[in-house]
């Protein structure tokens, strides 16, 4: 059952993303150099995007932003799955709800790499290699420092690891406070691991890249403490200490990675917070809404396809003399579309072969961990 606030929130999430690379990232010479487009390749940036690379004095970051809010409905969804499935169908569900759907945008992501190269006449990005797919293709990449291979994945590498530590806390304590004091245990021992890897010890190891994401999984323990005051397992009063103590250390791992305490990413994930949990206050009052819904149902294949489109396309639409304002409007409208296809051709099928392979597998086993 979707919830509706969450549900159109990832429309949010989406959207801010989306501006956040089409309006600030595509402007960066040595992203477009990756995909292909030559450096004689200028294009001036109008002045109604210039502050999302050069942010006023409340620093807001389109894309840290957005990807905080995923992050928070990330938190606050999963554990209503591991209420009511076991550890195996948990896992196999988000398996095909997570990586075929990346894997087929892969596919496209490479195919925009070869466009771009042809088009320009310039050599093929090194990230269109066997050795870099491959290092891609399970998530584990940034465990060893490897960039994203369509930019945006490193956050699904962040899902994962999450997904897998919020399992084990649920199959460790299965009371809400046993489970919070399990994660708030897991964020101080990340805390101390983070202090370590940014204090000169082992700055290049796969200890420091694992511990890297802990400052995001810290962030996503918070989503989970509004499923719990939603479903009466916690009330507000404990809900809120617990959240002031996960917060603090939230900020704590940040500012070891920031050299500051509320640097851009923390304050920015701090904003994404702060909307959420407005939404959450007035949850009775969201309605359905068919473009909000429509957004947030293809939220996750637009995620993983946008970026590439827009860095592929856009330089050679201006090329051929259309405005940028045009270009990056036609390169989101083609984003949709791509993504509307891809969520009623691969990842509706998926989701369902998904489910009933699950079901297939624990049948027998109680439907709870």
């Amino acid at each position: 059952m979707k919830i509706v606030f969450a549900n159109q929130l990832r429309a949010v999430a989406a959207l801010s993303v989306v501006l956040n690379h089409y309006w600030g990232i595509f402007f960066v010479p040595a992203v477009r150099a990756i995909v292909g487009v030559p450096a004689r390749f200028v294009v001036e940036q109008p002045a109604y995007t210039r502050h999302v690379l050069s942010p006023g004095a409340g620093g807001f970051l389109y894309g840290a932003f957005g990807v905080g809010v995923f992050f928070l409905i990330s938190g606050f969804v999963i554990p209503i799955s591991l209420r009511h499935l076991s550890a195996g169908q948990f896992l196999v569900r988000r398996f095909f709800r997570i990586y075929p759907v990346y894997w087929f945008c892969l596919l496209i992501s490479l195919a925009l790499y070869v466009v771009s190269s042809r088009y320009w006449s310039t050599p093929l990005s090194g990230r269109v290699s066997l050795s870099f797919v491959a290092e891609n293709l399970p998530l584990l990449h940034s465990a060893v420092g490897i960039p994203s291979l369509d930019f945006v994945c490193w956050s699904l590498a962040v899902e994962v690891k999450f997904y897998v530590v919020l399992a084990v806390i649920f199959m460790l304590g299965t009371s809400a406070h046993k489970v919070v004091m399990l994660c708030v245990g897991f964020l101080a021992l990340a805390c101390l691991a983070t202090y370590i890897t940014t204090h000169g010890q082992y700055p290049d190891s796969v200890f420091s890249y694992l511990v890297s994401d802990m400052k995001y999984m810290s962030f996503m323990f918070l989503g989970c403490l509004f499923y719990f005051v939603l479903y009466g397992e916690l009330d507000a009063r404990s809900a809120m200490g617990y959240g002031v103590l996960i917060f603090g250390l939230f900020v704590t791992i940040g500012s070891f990675h920031e050299r500051a305490i509320f640097g851009p990413l923390v304050r920015n994930y701090t904003y994404a917070l702060v909307l959420f949990w407005a939404c959450y206050l007035r949850r009775s009052r969201f309605r359905k809404n068919r473009i909000l819904d429509f957004l947030a149902d293809i939220s996750f294949p637009l995620y993983l396809v946008h970026s590439m489109i827009g860095y592929v396309t856009m330089p050679i639409l201006i090329d051929h003399g259309v405005p940028y304002t045009l270009s990056w409007l036609a390169c989101a409208a083609l984003s949709v579309l791509v993504a509307c296809l891809v969520h009623k051709y691969v990842e509706l099928p998926v989701n369902a072969f998904g489910k009933s392979t699950s079901e297939a597998l624990d049948r027998g086993i109680p439907a709870r961990i």
